[in-house]
């Protein structure tokens, strides 16, 4: 199990390297895939600050888990995703739900639970 559980956690510290990287190289790119387009100077800003922030914040997160031992690390990467999570649902029942964001909260959920998983079952934290 505990290979299992690394793997997982090795999923969502990929998947948030990735996003910080196409927002940081590709803010249009990354705002388009978001639903926020088209971007002003400030937007493509706020992609590469925020976007990029929040994605490889979670990435640190994974990735000390991952290498260090301190598996206890993921429950912060799957608290920050349902946040994330947390928000879009909470956008969807005060103004409906926008085309798209289904996907974006499976994803996100997939993300918490992957999180969660690596954290139970990646052994004992150091």
């Amino acid at each position: 199990m505990t290979l299992a559980a690394k793997g997982a956690g090795l999923l969502v510290f990929l998947f948030s390297v990735l996003l910080g990287a196409v927002a940081l190289i590709a803010p249009d790119r990354a705002a388009e895939q978001l639903g926020f387009t088209p971007l002003s100077d400030m937007g493509r800003n706020s992609v590469r600050a925020d976007i990029v922030g929040f994605a490889w914040a979670n990435a640190l997160l994974c990735g000390g888990a991952l290498f260090t031992g301190r598996v206890h690390w993921f429950y912060g990467a799957a608290g920050l995703y349902a946040i994330a999570v947390t928000g879009r649902i909470i956008d969807v029942i005060v103004s409906g739900p926008p085309e798209g964001v289904a996907r974006a909260i499976i994803i996100e959920l997939v993300l918490v639970a992957l999180a969660l998983f690596a954290g139970k079952w990646s052994g004992p934290s150091r």
